[in-house]
């Protein structure tokens, strides 16, 4: 006995015979199943359908990389033309845009032909949604100097603040630390506006400095008077939202909050207005 469990071919064939034996009777037609069977597909099964399962994904695999057919081909150079046409509208729609914006402006410099205007675009600005601060591609070379007054289509944006050769730094009008003289149009009641960013989220400012007894109402616009001898007289800042009084030392004032006229959130190109006619000349 000893020597045929020492026997290892011996043994290893009797093990192969009985197995081969059991797959016999278990692919043979309808009869009962044995309990060796039985028992024999309970541990075979699962490995069985791990191997399928496993087989089907290698399969499937080599099927997707090596049978590419012409539709396969055609179906990827199309996606890649409508990516490409989608590419090419975006960029049209841009150009549309800028398009605009420009007409806008040159109507402007043409509605007001006493000034020389250096059209420039942002390169850059300050931190936040803000354009409290900006860099425009203009300097120097392009006749443009500190405390120049910067408009768009719109009205006042700022004045220039920090020149290089080719670039200058504006300080627009919403920052805290720019203040403009200006007036009511429709009273001609003389003011000063400094910039306030409510909590960062609103681009406003505040109208302060009002004559006593001023008659001033929501929906008043407020438009530059020339003094101070940085801003030209009768550019647009902004409308009156909300009017409130103060009685300090026994003075009547009022201030006000003015929505400005430009949109700070999305400006792209602005005018340095360089000097007028009458300096020109």
């Amino acid at each position: 006995m000893n020597n045929f469990f020492k026997n290892k071919p011996l043994i290893i064939m009797l093990a192969a015979v009985i197995l081969l034996v059991i797959l016999i009777f278990a692919t043979t037609g309808d009869r009962t199943v044995s309990w060796m069977e039985s028992a024999v597909g309970s541990v075979a099964q699962p490995v069985q359908t791990f191997a399928t399962n496993v087989s089907n994904s290698v399969i499937g695999f080599f099927e997707r990389v090596f049978n590419v057919t012409d539709a396969d081909k055609e179906n990827e150079q199309l996606r890649l033309r409508v990516a490409q046409l989608e590419q090419a509208e975006y960029e049209l729609e841009q150009l549309r845009l800028e398009n605009e914006r420009l007409k806008e402006l040159l109507n402007y410099s043409q509605s007001n032909e006493n000034y020389n205007y250096v059209t420039a675009t942002i390169i850059a600005k300050g931190q936040g949604v803000w354009f409290d601060s900006f860099t425009i591609n203009a300097g120097r070379k392009h006749g443009i100097e500190k405390n120049m007054p910067v408009v768009n289509s719109f009205g006042l944006v700022g004045r220039v603040t920090d020149v290089g050769a080719t670039w200058a730094k504006v300080t627009s009008i919403i920052d805290s630390r720019s203040t403009v003289s200006v007036m009511v149009e429709r009273t001609r009641d003389g003011a000063m506006v400094q910039g306030v960013l409510e909590n960062g989220s609103k681009a406003a400012l505040e109208l302060y400095y009002l004559p006593s007894g001023s008659d001033l109402v929501p929906g008043d616009v407020i438009v530059t008077n020339g003094l101070g001898g940085v801003f030209p007289k009768g550019i647009t800042i902004g409308t009156v939202t909300e009017v409130t009084r103060t009685n300090d030392n026994n003075a009547d004032e009022r201030n006000a909050l003015v929505e400005p006229t430009v949109d700070f959130n999305h400006l792209e190109e602005v005018m340095v207005i360089v000097s007028s006619e009458e300096q020109s000349e």
